[in-house]
């Protein structure tokens, strides 16, 4: 099963860069002037967001599966709405492929995905309720930003390579 959209439209890669922007800008203007509680904060709105973008942007580097169509669904909603919004607001062509994944995760590097999966979905319920939303659209946004040459190329250069050699070395290991 192939993921629908391969590549990210300039559209995709705007929602890809909304998200973090519009959550780290509330941050940052519900903090200039309390700057005491600026740490709490921190934890609470930007790690679950951070998080998920990590997770997203890992799981973009897998091509087929659930996995894959996710993030294919994903990328594909993100660049039409993107390219909707863009079209609508500035009235420019928003279509334009901005780039598409280089690398993909071996089967090996799957293996540390599908655990990070694991991990993800058997901590869900104890994560706290307020986290939930950011954790989802972090998500979004590094499914989106992973197939961009800005995280996407942090993500192919170093974070692909690592999950496959330890996917790698837990295979040689354990089996």
């Amino acid at each position: 099963m192939n993921i629908p959209a391969a590549s990210l439209t300039i559209g995709g890669l705007f929602v890809g860069i909304a998200i973090p922007l519009w959550h780290t800008s509330r941050f940052a203007m519900a903090n200039i002037k309390n700057r005491a509680g600026a740490m709490k904060g921190a934890v609470d709105d930007l790690v679950p967001l951070a998080a998920g973008m990590a997770y997203g942007g890992i799981a973009t580097a897998t091509t087929s599966g659930l996995l894959g169509f996710a993030t294919g669904a994903i990328t594909w909603l993100g660049n039409g709405a993107g390219t909707l919004a863009m079209w609508g607001a500035t009235g420019g062509d928003a279509d334009l492929a901005v780039r598409s994944p280089g690398y993909e995760l071996s089967g090996m590097g799957n293996l540390v995905l599908l655990l990070l999966t694991v991990v993800v979905l058997g901590g869900w319920k104890k994560i706290p309720a307020d986290w939930k939303p950011r954790m989802r659209v972090g998500i979004v946004s590094g499914v989106l930003l992973g197939l961009s040459a800005t995280l996407g190329g942090a993500v192919m250069a170093t974070v692909i390579p690592a999950a496959n050699n330890l996917g790698s070395a837990l295979v040689g290991t354990i089996a």
